[in-house]
C-alpha cells in the first residue's frame, strides 16, 4: 500500500465533509420595522372636576402607534386615538316585526335615542424600561379632544327605511394628556409584548360639549341644544395589550 496518497486524499474527504456539515449562519441583520410598537386597551373614563357635575362617565376604546427612534432606549415618539361615550339616552319604542309568511305584529324595542361622545386625537413621547418582565412607563401628549352629540330613530320595520341619526352639537379644543402604567413583558419569536395597565388623565381645559340637561325635543320636531362651556377633564383607567419592538438575539441581556 501507499501511505502518503492514501493520507492526503483522507485528509481532503473530511475537510470537505466538515465544510457541509458545519455551515456558519449568519446573524440576523435589524430591521426599520422592528422599532414599531403598538397598543390597544379597553379603558373606563371618570369625569374630573367640573365635568363630575354634569356626567358620571363611560367607557371606550384607544389604539396606540409608536416608533422607537434608536433601538434598545427607552424614548418612543408615539400617536393615540380613541374615543369613549360618556353619556346616552335610553329610550324604548314599538316597532313592527314580520315573519316569512307575511304575519306581522308589533314588538317593544329598546334603543339609544341619544348618544353624546368625547374622541381624542394625540401625539408626543414615551418614556418606558426596556428590560425585565416588569416595565414601567409614562408619557405626555398633546392634541385635539372632539366631541359630538347625535339623535337616534328606529326603523318602522325591520324591511322598512332605516332613518339615519342626526347630529345635534359637535366641537373640538384643544387638549393635553399624561400618564403612566406598568407592562408586564414577554419575548415570542424575537418581538415584545405583553398586558399593560395605564392611567391617563386628558385635560380638556376650554371645552364646549351637550349633556342630555342641555338637550329638548320641540312639538314642530326640532331640537333646541344648550351646550355647556369650561373645563371637561377624563382620568381614564386602561387595561390593554402591548406589542413591543423586535429585539435580536445579540441585543438581550
Amino acid at each position: 500500500m501507499r501511505p502518503l496518497p492514501i493520507a492526503l486524499l483522507a485528509g481532503l474527504l473530511a475537510q470537505t465533509a466538515s465544510a457541509q456539515i458545519f455551515p456558519v449562519s449568519q446573524p440576523r441583520a435589524p430591521k426599520l420595522t422592528d422599532q414599531w410598537v403598538f397598543s390597544a386597551s379597553l379603558f373606563g373614563g371618570l369625569p374630573v372636576g367640573e365635568f363630575k357635575n354634569h356626567e358620571d362617565g363611560g367607557g371606550g376604546l384607544d389604539v396606540m402607534l409608536g416608533f422607537q427612534p434608536w433601538r434598545r432606549q427607552p424614548l418612543v415618539i408615539q400617536g393615540s386615538f380613541g374615543g369613549m361615550q360618556y353619556g346616552a339616552l335610553r329610550q324604548r319604542a314599538f316597532q313592527q316585526v314580520c315573519d316569512a309568511g307575511g304575519s306581522c305584529w308589533t314588538e317593544e324595542v329598546t334603543f339609544n335615542a341619544r348618544n353624546h361622545s368625547m374622541y381624542f386625537l394625540q401625539g408626543g413621547p414615551e418614556i418606558m424600561a426596556t428590560d425585565g418582565t416588569w416595565r414601567p412607563f409614562g408619557f405626555a401628549h398633546a392634541g385635539y379632544t372632539f366631541f359630538s352629540s347625535r339623535a337616534n330613530y328606529t326603523a318602522s320595520s325591520p324591511m322598512g327605511p332605516v332613518q339615519p341619526s342626526e347630529n345635534l352639537f359637535s366641537s373640538n379644543n384643544f387638549a393635553t394628556a399624561y400618564g403612566a402604567g406598568l407592562r408586564r413583558v414577554t419575548t415570542r419569536h424575537g418581538r415584545e409584548n405583553g398586558f399593560e395597565l395605564s392611567f391617563r388623565m386628558t385635560r380638556n381645559a376650554k371645552a364646549s360639549y351637550l349633556t342630555e340637561e342641555g338637550v329638548q325635543r320641540n312639538s314642530d320636531g326640532t331640537w333646541t341644544v344648550t351646550p355647556r362651556e369650561g373645563a371637561a377633564n377624563v382620568l381614564g383607567i386602561h387595561l390593554g395589550f402591548w406589542v413591543g419592538p423586535h429585539v435580536l438575539l445579540t441585543e438581550r441581556r
